[in-house]
């Protein structure tokens, strides 16, 4: 039995903790938040207290998964800050995958991802550590996924694209073939990627164009 944390109670949480009723053999303690208060809760699980109390959980043996249910709006830090912190303290973590999705046999995936119901995620496509492939979307033949990346709702990227690390792909955007994509990027709901984008840029529009750096 993998005896779990999650950091972050919120909206993705519920996502999460609707998947994570698919498995048998993870055990949730509770979970950490910034906003902590005493004799919190949330659903049926405890509030331990803020990410300071990660250590002592895992010294004390109380937990030695972790998995990061803070959501992403636009900015991917936080969940880059989270995910080194339970890496530098010595939690393992694991992928979480609705049984809806449909994952080739020959994808490689990294840790701590999470593939959210009907993700089509085909041949050859490599996804490193720490993403949110959210509901819908697809990602085809030959794609790279850096780390810390949010994939959102209905997203579409087409055969080797390469989005790089702390990015965030749009409700519904799609990027046409061969398209990379750089760090820190925003592409907006329902942007149409032709270009490359580089570092730092907000994309939005049909087609894509970059309106400012972040």
């Amino acid at each position: 039995m993998k005896k779990t944390v999650l950091l972050g109670p919120g909206g993705h949480a519920s996502v999460v903790l609707n998947i994570l009723k698919q498995y048998q053999d993870i055990k949730i303690i509770g979970f950490t938040d910034a906003s902590y208060s005493e004799n919190k809760s949330y659903k049926t699980f405890p509030v331990l207290g803020t990410d300071e109390i990660l250590l002592e959980l895992k010294e004390a043996e109380q937990a030695d998964y972790a998995f990061i249910t803070v959501g992403s709006i636009k900015d991917n830090h936080l969940r880059e800050k989270l995910f080194e912190k339970i890496d530098e303290i010595g939690y393992k973590t694991f992928n979480i995958i609705d049984k809806s999705s449909v994952i080739a046999e020959n994808v490689n995936l990294g840790k701590g991802n999470l593939i959210s119901p009907g993700a089509i995620i085909n041949p050859d496509v490599i996804i490193a550590d720490n993403n949110i492939i959210n509901t819908g979307s697809i990602i085809e033949h030959e794609t790279k996924i850096g780390s810390h990346i949010h994939i959102a709702p209905g997203a579409v990227l087409a055969g080797g694209v390469k989005v790089s690390n702390l990015t965030h792909i749009g409700l519904g955007a799609k990027i046409i073939e061969g398209i990379t994509i750089g760090e820190n990027c925003l592409i907006g709901a329902g942007a149409v990627v032709i270009n490359d984008i580089p570092d730092d840029s907000i994309v939005v529009g049909v087609p894509g164009e970059i309106i400012k750096k972040r």
